[in-house]
């Protein structure tokens, strides 16, 4: 992805089907839903340290609140997320409630405070999990626990005026579970043993901390171990200024509190030790986060494991983030060929729109069961007809121009990104390959419903960042951290689920990362679920991989003009043979492909340029490789 704050990517059955199931659909909307109005909070001066203790208490608190009520039915919303000259969260309140209709009938009753709300639905608290200031950490175990035991997580405060103090004192919410000590002293201190355990120290408070939750939390059952969550700690108080305003991301644990996730928050790097905990044995943090992923593996073998979340790379563990010598796109991408082998994949809600609110309210939309393409599939018929294949099965000799509209393998850069893009004049001048994620829908299915009903004639849906979710294929197989036996069947299955379900038959980009080259055996799967197409990252250029047409895809530059100088560029050396640059562009708006058609079209009408639907595109691979 290149957006201006993040970094350019180079980007058991059964539980297979309850994992993309996520909530079972609601058979008839709400009665009521209570609206908080919490955009405010992205307002506050964070220069200010009581502003960002305000932020971070307030956020944490009324998320985790969301997720345990929202767990069974939907019934709190928050305004919270702005993006793209859109207040988000209200564009979709609105569209729910008029052209759509499911809130149509629902009656909505605004909270004025946290107060209010913790009052409103204090019967669904069981109390209070107090975490510890002086140890980041705890509060990502914080929102563990209150997915796992019904507790609103909050920060120990000797304040009147803080959110502890409201809730532990003025409104009397009992303590179910202590990771501080209850005079304000650390819990987890690295020293001596574990605390509940004989296990000895890491020397690491943090790591200890994570080492306690794995026994307490995952290797008890608590955790639905098929959803983790991994979102920055409470460090992002140290720096909330390097993203922002509402890149805490807190308001995304609300839904992977209602799934009962495990939270975590660890360097993917051996080789230093992270700028959170620097004094930790090299290596604490990896070791830690290989832990927690076998135990989640080894509660559900052969399942698939939905991560939210994405490294905090303009806060930790990169050279943006301080005392880091990786950047942001081998720390993800490190990130990525560890999770891939324990058959997780990560839905990557980074910076800089990865802020998104009210997931575990729209996991309740009533989806159906299938939608179709919006726009008829091309036949080799239309290609004859267009003029792109001859009477004699040769493809024409131009330059395809295939547009992969990425990129969409996080629900809140889809959340955010549809309700600008569809709402450009310019959408549906340009053949338009919309790399959405199919697996998106758990979180935001009210988006990827809207933009299927609001198709053009050039609108064309396919899967982004590796299928229904982003992980390196390779890893599935060659596995050297985890040991494991293959998952390649588990992530087929999964991929078949949600692919059916949205009629998709391309994956716009096969991302290997530092796993390495995808091989046949991984295409061979592929094929089962993508038989139409797969765009590619370390293959030399377009060919059949069996039957399976392939092509490596290729970033254009930010600039429409630059963009349309490389196309032309390309189109400039065919000889004689047809050629087929898959285009890959980030949070581009329609106004923008427009914009390389005009210049391309207008400034270089010499040039052999065909602009074509994802569908066309890799048809045409087909048809031209077939004949040799």
């Amino acid at each position: 992805m290149k957006p201006t704050i993040r970094p350019a990517r180079a980007c058991a059955f059964v539980l297979a089907l309850l994992i993309g199931a996520s909530f079972a659909s609601t058979a008839a909307p709400p009665a009521t839903v209570h609206l908080f109005d919490a955009r405010p909070m992205r307002n506050l001066n964070l220069s200010r340290a009581e502003s960002v203790v305000e932020t971070w208490d307030t956020m944490h608190a009324l998320a985790a609140l969301q997720g345990i009520v929202n767990r069974k039915e939907p019934c709190f919303y928050l305004r919270y997320c702005t993006e793209f000259g859109v207040e988000t969260d209200q564009f979709w309140l609105d569209w729910l409630r008029g052209e759509d209709g499911w809130l149509r009938e629902t009656e909505i009753v605004p909270i004025s405070s946290l107060e209010a709300a913790v009052n409103l639905f204090r019967d669904q608290i069981k109390g209070l999990v107090v975490y510890d200031p002086a140890v980041p950490a705890t509060a990502s175990l914080a929102s563990t626990a209150a997915g796992c035991d019904n507790l609103l997580p909050v920060r120990f405060s000797t304040d009147t005026n803080s959110v502890y103090a409201l809730l532990a004192m003025r409104l009397g919410l009992p303590v179910g579970l202590w990771l501080v000590n209850s005079d304000g002293t650390s819990r987890f201190t690295g020293h001596g043993t574990i605390p509940d355990t004989a296990e000895p120290s890491s020397g690491s408070a943090k790591v200890d901390a994570y080492r306690w939750a794995i026994r307490q939390f995952i290797e008890s059952g608590k955790c639905d171990p098929t959803f983790a969550a991994y979102y920055i700690d409470a460090y992002w108080m140290q720096r909330p200024r390097n993203g922002p305003a509402d890149l805490h991301t807190l308001s995304n644990h609300d839904y992977f509190i209602a799934r009962r996730a495990f939270f975590f928050d660890l360097s993917p790097w051996a080789d230093e030790p992270p700028v959170d905990d620097p004094s930790q044995t090299l290596g604490l943090d990896k070791q830690t986060m290989l832990r927690i992923l076998r135990a989640l593996y080894g509660r559900a073998p052969q399942s698939i494991i939905k991560i939210g979340g994405f490294p905090p790379w303009p806060y930790k563990y990169t050279t943006h983030g301080g005392a880091g010598k990786h950047d942001g796109v081998p720390t993800e991408w490190e990130f990525t060929r560890l999770i891939s082998q324990f058959n997780a994949y990560h839905e990557a809600d980074a910076a800089g729109p990865g802020a998104m609110a009210n997931a575990s309210f729209f996991a309740h939309y009533p989806l159906k069961d299938h939608y179709p393409q919006p726009n008829r599939k091309p036949t080799l018929h239309d290609w004859r007809t267009a003029g792109f294949v001859g009477a004699e099965g040769k493809v024409a000799t131009k330059l395809f121009v295939g547009h992969y509209v990425g990129d969409y393998d996080s629900p809140s850069w889809l959340y955010k990104a549809v309700p600008a893009s569809f709402k450009d004049p310019q959408r549906g001048r340009v053949p338009l390959g919309w790399a959405f994620d199919p697996n998106l829908a758990d979180r935001a299915p009210q988006a990827l419903a809207y933009a299927y009903r609001h198709a053009t004639t050039n609108d064309f849906f396919i899967a982004g960042d590796s299928g229904a979710g982003y992980l390196n294929p390779l890893g599935l197989t060659v596995r050297p951290d985890s040991k494991l036996p293959s998952g390649l069947q588990a992530w087929t299955q999964h991929n078949l689920r949600y692919f059916r379900q949205w009629d998709m038959t391309i994956t716009g980009f096969v991302l290997d990362g530092a796993s390495g080259a995808s091989t046949a055996r991984e295409f061979v799967a592929y094929r089962q679920f993508s038989p139409d197409g797969c765009g590619t990252h370390f293959e030399k250029g377009p060919r059949l991989i069996g039957d399976l047409p392939t092509c490596p895809e290729r970033d254009l530059p930010d600039s429409a003009a630059q963009a349309a100088a490389v196309i032309v560029k390309q189109a400039g050396n065919l000889k004689g043979e047809a050629g087929f640059l898959w285009a890959r562009s980030i949070l581009k708006s329609p106004a923008w492909y427009a914009q390389v058609l005009r210049i391309v079209q207008e400034e270089h009408s010499e040039a052999p340029v065909v602009f074509v639907d994802p569908y066309t595109f890799f048809g045409l691979i087909r048809v031209n490789f077939s004949s040799e």
